[in-house]
């Protein structure tokens, strides 16, 4: 409910109710529903970190007027003019972008395209077999023998009919999309444990064949936990290394710029101390305690007059006291900024002394390029009876200290890092920071090379396209940027093909998280609407946990193909036994319903055996997927080539020359081959086809000619418990399925025949894997100093 006046008249009515033109009041706590205009008020001051991801409160009034939606007040009142409401509104312009149209990830295109080329593939056939196996009926039936049309004949061509249906079920790849579906369930369960909540499934796969990582520093490659490394001030350098020693007139100037001009304080939750407020400002009251001051005491000691909030344009804040006769403002803001508007310094005495900026400036850069995030506290005094002016003042300051601020580097990243490149992942770094602190970060991550490229917001905003296409293969940090650099960087890497996931927490990070392959939000730091606007939310807000995305999504994609491997050799062995035996014999070996049953097997049973392979460190020893990879590799073809022949080479071997065999023959009748039952042969067909299956199922568990396919094995419950149930069925199958799976038993002599021909896939797997087509990435190549790198075409 909003606070509104209408017709003169106070009342409250709900925020989707609101209408431009409307006036409206806002108080302390009080989100704000629209845009709005500030009119009139008092010490107003707004969080607009949701938007602009600036921490420092910004002061409202009557010279910065635009209070925006989806913020919050967090000090004073005020009554404002309503100029634009829901997707008017610039929270609403972000929420509008992130309802458009979803893309396809590359899997569903490759997956869409594979379908419909083996579903086509299926019908073609289907519809021949039933074509050929008619018109060699009709012309035996009535051409030759001379027979007369009867029910029977309508019965033989229903046959007919459905044997090319069932054929149809095999050969269309409907267990595509649940082979699909179970892959990306199992990783989504799986990735919370790893710190990776998955908003969108697709997002799973998708990070597999991820080229490019654009990260945000701090928090995801830093740890957000500030402290004061290097000091200077008097002109000297102090470590906080070591004990530093500050008196007088210096350290009373410095513990009140700091203690008022801040307000974060310290506090004790769960037993650890955490800092409420600004991380940075927590940084520097306790470098004061480290210096032997209570902040808190210095702050009770001294009124403030008034605040000047941070401001994003001239990077600095004040705060305003009095002592004695004379105002004071205490100011604090970025290095490089304030030192320009110091006149002086304190020396080690406190007393003011002209200020060298050459040398104020060497020792900024100093820090800065040290990873160390500047700050400068300083003072102005004015009478005592001065009218506050409307801005901080820029002249006549006095330089206090420049303080060296270390946010400590992740333990995790710079291991984490390199595992992205080995694996062919490109990691670029994305901050505010200027780019001496950028530079130094990124090297201390391993994210800039000797050849890499450093850009500011600024010059990166001056590039064409064409000229940034030509620095983007080479540019690893991109420091002093924008969101809308960052949305700029996501849609160039996406049109020179690269697959990109994207880090952000601020509202303004919306429009390139939702522009990514994946969108990585912050679960910590992170808005509402980043949240809503990522794929897969980051719990511990740790880039570390990325990489391990990375890892689940190669075994999504690894899953997929190896479902696929299997069920190729399953549906071109099928089709071709199933075919050739009509044409030749007017009856398809291989029965609708055991086709049915097979079908099940390489479906539903194959898909959830196969889906379920944990990942391994392997898995980012090898160049990313990308954008245009084929689904089917040269190696898989070749395996599924050397199966399939075999299958079909055996099934017809007994088609055509089983009752040859005694061994296939009834026991009672073992001698004699008069009396050969054909459903016998059937059944040992069926059977052997189906055990070629199993032990071929273990041949898939591998897709890169690796020598061991029973390496993992026993980790896997869920392939043993398959393989195990799908024995069982058939058992049951095979020996009590009688006329209804048209099928017959089978004694102890035939069933282990059965199962040695299945066997022989596990030996003739072993084979194929010798014969190398292609090159895979291993251990050695990253051993050899040959990191694996991304393409950018």
């Amino acid at each position: 409910m909003i606070k509104v006046i209408r017709h003169g008249t106070r009342k409250t009515t709900p925020n989707d109710n609101l209408l431009v033109g409307d006036i409206i009041l806002l108080e302390t706590g009080d989100a704000i529903p629209a845009d709005i205009l500030y009119a009139h008020g008092h010490d107003l001051k707004a969080d607009f970190s949701s938007m602009t991801g600036e921490n420092e409160l910004i002061l409202i009034d009557e010279h910065n007027p635009f209070l925006l939606a989806g913020c919050r007040v967090m000090e004073g009142s005020c009554t404002g003019i309503v100029v634009a409401v829901g997707i008017h509104s610039q929270w609403g312009k972000i929420k509008l972008n992130l309802d458009e149209e979803v893309e396809s990830t590359p899997l569903q295109n490759k997956l869409t395209a594979l379908a419909d080329l083996i579903g086509k593939a299926g019908m073609a056939a289907a519809i021949l077999l039933f074509v050929v196996c008619v018109l060699i009926y009709t012309i035996g039936k009535y051409a030759i023998d001379k027979d007369e049309w009867d029910s029977s004949s309508v019965t033989d061509i229903l046959d007919y009919l459905i044997v090319s249906i069932s054929l149809i079920c095999v050969a269309v790849p409907e267990g595509l999309p649940l082979a699909v579906t179970i892959s990306l369930a199992y990783s989504m369960f799986e990735m919370m444990k790893d710190n990776n909540l998955v908003r969108h499934l697709s997002a799973c796969e998708t990070m597999g064949g991820a080229t490019n990582i654009c990260s945000d520093k701090t928090g995801t490659l830093t740890e957000n936990k500030m402290k004061v490394i290097s000091v200077w001030m008097g002109g000297k350098d102090y470590s906080t290394k070591e004990n530093v020693a500050i008196s007088g007139q210096l350290l009373h100037s410095l513990a009140t710029g700091i203690s008022i001009n801040s307000s974060a304080y310290l506090t004790h939750e769960d037993g650890k101390e955490v800092v409420i407020g600004s991380t940075t400002e927590g940084a520097m009251i306790k470098f004061l305690r480290a210096v032997g001051v209570d902040y808190q005491e210095v702050r009770n000691k001294v009124p403030v007059k008034k605040v000047y909030p941070f401001s994003s344009l001239s990077k600095r804040m004040a705060t305003v006291i009095e002592t004695g006769s004379s105002t004071v403002f205490l100011v604090k803001g970025a290095a490089e900024v304030l030192v320009e508007s110091c006149e002086s310094y304190q020396d080690e005495n406190g007393e003011a002394k002209p200020i060298d900026r050459k040398i104020a400036d060497a020792k900024i850069k100093e820090f800065a390029s040290q990873g160390l995030r500047t700050l400068c506290i300083a003072y102005a005094v004015f009478p005592k009876d001065i009218e506050l002016p409307v801005e901080i003042p820029d002249t006549q300051l006095t330089l206090t200290a420049v303080l060296g601020i270390k946010d400590p580097v992740r333990q995790a990243v710079p291991n984490a890092v390199l595992a992205c490149r080995g694996a062919g992942v490109t990691v670029r770094m994305v901050t505010g920071d200027n780019a001496y602190t950028a530079r130094h970060i990124a090297k201390e991550c391993h994210i800039l090379t000797e050849d890499g490229v450093v850009l500011e917001g600024p010059a990166f905003r001056k590039m064409t396209d064409d000229q940034l296409d030509e620095v983007l293969p080479r540019l690893q940090v991109l420091a002093r940027s924008s969101p809308n650099d960052k949305l700029r960087l996501v849609q160039r890497l996406k049109a020179l093909g690269e697959v990109v996931a994207s880090t952000g927490d601020g509202t303004n990070d919306a429009p390139q998280l939702k522009a990514a392959d994946v969108g990585f939000s912050m679960g910590i730091t992170g808005t509402e609407v980043a949240k809503e606007a990522s794929d897969i939310i980051l719990l511990d807000d740790n880039f570390a946990s990325i990489v391990k995305a990375v890892m689940w999504g190669r075994n999504v994609y690894d899953s997929i193909r190896k479902f696929l491997q299997f069920q190729l050799t399953v549906n071109l062995a099928a089709m071709i036994v199933a075919f050739v035996g009509a044409v030749s014999n007017g009856d398809s070996p291989l029965k609708s319903v055991q086709l049915l049953w097979v079908n099940l097997i390489m479906d539903t049973f194959a898909a959830l055996a196969l889906a379920t392979e944990k990942p391994t460190p392997e898995l980012l020893d090898r160049k990313p997927y990308g954008r245009f990879d084929s689904l089917i590799t040269k190696t898989m073809w070749k395996n599924i080539v050397i199966h399939c022949i075999y299958q079909v080479f055996v099934l017809l071997g007994l088609l055509y020359a089983g009752h040859k065999f005694s061994w296939f023959d009834l026991p009672e009748n073992r001698d004699d081959f008069t009396d050969y039952d054909d459903t016998v042969l059937s059944t040992i067909i069926f059977n052997s086809f189906v055990f070629c299956q199993l032990f071929n199922e273990i041949n898939c568990r591998k897709l890169y000619d690796e020598l061991n396919v029973f390496e993992g094995i026993f980790k896997n419950w869920i392939f043993h418990a398959i393989m195990i149930f799908t024995i069982g069925v058939q058992i049951l199958i095979v020996q009590f399925g009688g006329d209804a799976t048209k099928t017959t038993s089978l004694d102890l002599y035939q069933w282990l025949s059965c199962i040695a021909i299945g066997a022989v896939e596990l030996p003739l797997g072993f084979i194929a894997h010798l014969i190398r087509i292609e090159r895979h990435p291993t251990h050695q190549d990253l051993d050899e100093g040959t990191p694996l790198v991304a393409s950018t075409h």
